[in-house]
């Protein structure tokens, strides 16, 4: 990310948790094209802010997106037929969820949401996003897509000076969070950057709270996801360009693969891969775009293939988030107006 892009990801580590704009936002935020056509060989979905992290829900139809800066959206619906988008619309459930009693409702308009997860069963959607407007916290909707609205139903708030970053929803409502740095160190994402260990994941359950997943500690610990029988755990270290495979219960061996980018989300590939996608950051070249690329990891060889690289634009950069729907990529980003999709390379 060079200054632009390093200047916003620490200002929207921290800052955010002011529930306000930093000023190193506005300072450093791309100037974004006037219109909404096409570029090179992407495509936009555009009028939304900073989609950091979006999921498929409905078999693809729809694309749900979180939105990284205070006092926007909240939640982004993304009809990705129309190739259209809506915030949508937040309320306070009745009857907010037992499992996480004792966590009061936040300010909704104040919302900063970062990583996201979903569960889909026939009483609804579940969301679960990590915030950091007004509190670092999980916040709980259940959303209805056909009519973009969500009811709050409940939150977990995150361990103190933990600044959280991504999710995974595992079995019986429990999930494992990554903490990319601890919100009282000035200079975290330098030390990010030189490789210290700023972060970890954290395993909480109901009625037990936080506990650390043994070797989990690591460089920014960034995206997450966890293996389809829920006994692995594959996290990006953002700051030495490494994914790890970490056994959940703490026995076993970790292992990690490079890359040559620094890596941000995880999300699952339709033919059982896990797409990595990231951004180019350097700090010794501060002016300029980034670039980003797209990778796919093989869960069970840890080997690595290329997808898609872009030198980055004006109108796209710092991509955080790749989702394959039938022979369409969707690309976001944790700033701008937009998101991006292409037809399958």
């Amino acid at each position: 990310m060079k200054s632009a892009a390093i200047a916003i990801v620490l200002a929207l580590s921290l800052c955010a948790l002011a529930g306000a704009p930093s000023s190193a936002e506005a300072q450093t935020a791309p100037q974004q094209a006037a219109s909404c056509a096409p570029a090179g060989d992407l495509q936009f979905v555009c009028g939304l802010i900073n989609v950091e992290d979006f999921l498929p829900i409905g078999g693809g139809r729809w694309l749900v997106g979180s939105s990284l800066k205070a006092g926007s959206a909240g939640l982004y619906l993304i009809d990705t037929a129309a190739k259209t988008a809506k915030a949508v619309t937040l309320s306070i459930a009745a009857k907010p969820d037992p499992l996480y009693a004792g966590c009061s409702a936040p300010d909704l308009k104040g919302l900063s949401t970062h990583g996201l997860d979903v569960t889909e069963s026939r009483s609804g959607v579940t969301v679960y996003a990590i915030n950091h407007g007004g509190r670092e916290s999980v916040e709980v909707f259940r959303l209805n897509p056909s009519k973009a609205s969500a009811a709050w139903i409940g939150c977990v708030l995150m361990p103190a000076g933990a600044n959280g970053n991504a999710i995974a929803v595992l079995r019986r409502g429990s999930f494992a969070v990554t903490k990319f740095l601890d919100t009282a160190d000035k200079q975290a994402f330098q030390h990010i950057m030189s490789g210290k260990v700023t972060g970890t994941v954290y395993l909480w359950t109901a009625g037990k709270g936080f506990r650390e997943v043994p070797g989990t500690g690591l460089s920014g610990d960034n995206g997450i996801v966890a293996s389809r029988d829920g006994k692995w755990l594959f996290i990006n270290a953002y700051g030495t360009r490494k994914i790890y495979r970490v056994p959940l219960s703490g026995h076993g061996a970790r292992t990690s693969v490079d890359v040559d980018f620094n890596p941000d989300n995880l999300r699952w590939a339709p033919d059982g891969k896990i797409f990595v996608t990231g951004q180019f950051v350097s700090v010794r070249h501060p002016n300029g775009r980034d670039g980003w690329a797209v990778m796919k990891l093989d869960p069970a060889t840890m080997a690595l293939s290329p997808v898609y690289r872009d030198p980055g634009s004006a109108e796209f950069d710092d991509a955080t988030s790749t989702v394959q729907i039938g022979q369409t990529l969707w690309f976001c980003t944790f700033r701008g107006n937009r998101v991006a999709y292409r037809p399958v390379p």
